[in-house]
């Protein structure tokens, strides 16, 4: 292998991320209320009360504040890891900073076009797989790649590089597509 670098894209928090995380704490919240107000109403109404109703919604706060713990930060920490491992350019997804699932790998030397987005150079074409790995960023950082996967076909990637992956690329790029994006930047 001759070179490795690599970078990691931090992705926005995005408004489903937030219904999702809202709608969580008010799926628990809701029924422990409503257990609550359950008790106090049996309490007041039989001397002694019941305590079932109690129990219960501790248990259920309980469980709900380990969920909530548990599930909403993987959820919302979300990150996307570009690679270029010697003529391989590999994505990955790293959930939580404990999970990581590769979505995408193939040879540099198989991208047919790599320039950053503008409204006259917008990609426009049937590609079998839709990559977006942007990680919202601003649209002036975002880049895109139509590439051939060879189980696949034609793929479009929009990533967020920076130099230091697009100059790991630069050796295993078409001769007009290095041309092109690096001519442009000076």
């Amino acid at each position: 292998m001759e070179g490795f670098c690599e970078q990691v894209v931090k992705v926005k928090m995005g408004a489903k991320q937030i219904i999702f995380t809202v709608i969580l704490v008010l799926a628990f919240l809701i029924p422990v209320v409503f257990l609550m107000m359950l008790y106090y109403a049996s309490t007041a109404l039989t001397p002694g009360g019941d305590y079932f109703y109690s129990l219960f919604a501790l248990v259920l706060a309980m469980l709900g504040a380990f969920v909530i713990w548990v599930v909403a930060p993987r959820i919302n920490k979300v990150e996307y890891d570009y690679s270029v491992y010697g003529s391989d350019f590999i994505v990955a997804k790293v959930t939580a900073k404990s999970t990581r699932k590769r979505k995408v790998k193939f040879e540099i030397k198989h991208v047919e076009k790599l320039a950053k987005i503008s409204e006259d150079d917008y990609p426009d074409g049937k590609y079998v797989k839709k990559y977006n790995f942007a990680g919202g960023a601003p649209v002036d950082q975002i880049y895109f790649a139509e590439f051939r996967l060879p189980q696949r076909g034609l793929c479009l990637m929009l990533f967020a590089p920076n130099e230091k992956i697009l100059s790991g690329m630069r050796p295993y790029l078409n001769r007009e597509i290095s041309l092109k994006l690096f001519s442009k930047k000076k």
